[in-house]
């Protein structure tokens, strides 16, 4: 099972099309009013991974993989320093699966899914396995952000990102 994520987060970085290119197309609104975030899926026998350009200040897209059961975003360590954001403070402990670490969080002003305005936060500084500031997965999109939409889709046969939320903004 080991072999097959570390498979899977190496087609990521030859595949991380999502990120790393200098445009992002904007979301499609859907008939039911939600806003419609193209995704790329890759899929490596039985795991499968959903990747989405995020932009942060202006700057990117980054490849995000889309992550449901993580309780807050995350980004690279090297995408932060290309980012230039200082982080917030201290370091603050963070409970993984199997253990527990010490992160960096930096302040994010503005930054968008796919073009869909997300509010202010705090993300979590790491070392991703597979990411760099130019390419692999830079950054997990977490529940703290997805949570802000009142319905999320995941559509991995039209490789769409659905946002539903009454309050939802597109950011050109």
């Amino acid at each position: 099972m080991k072999g097959s994520l570390l498979a899977l987060a190496g087609a990521a970085l030859l595949a991380s099309g999502c990120g790393g290119s200098s445009k992002v197309t904007k979301p499609t609104a859907g008939p039911d009013g939600s806003l419609n975030v193209a995704i790329k899926v890759l899929k490596h026998g039985q795991q499968v991974i959903a990747l989405v350009p995020v932009t942060i200040d202006g700057k990117g897209p980054f490849t995000f993989a889309i992550d449901t059961g993580a309780s807050q975003s995350l980004v690279d360590t090297s995408v932060a320093k290309k980012l230039g954001v200082p982080p917030t403070g201290g370091k603050h402990p963070v409970a993984g699966i199997t253990n527990v670490t010490n992160v960096k969080t930096l302040a994010v002003k503005r930054w968008s899914v796919g073009g869909v305005k997300l509010p202010p936060t705090t993300v979590v500084e790491t070392n991703l396995p597979f990411g760099n500031a130019s390419g692999g997965v830079q950054g997990l999109l977490g529940s703290d952000m997805l949570s802000q939409f009142d319905v999320i889709t995941i559509d991995y046969a039209h490789q769409m990102l659905r946002l539903h939320h009454r309050a939802v903004k597109s950011h050109g």
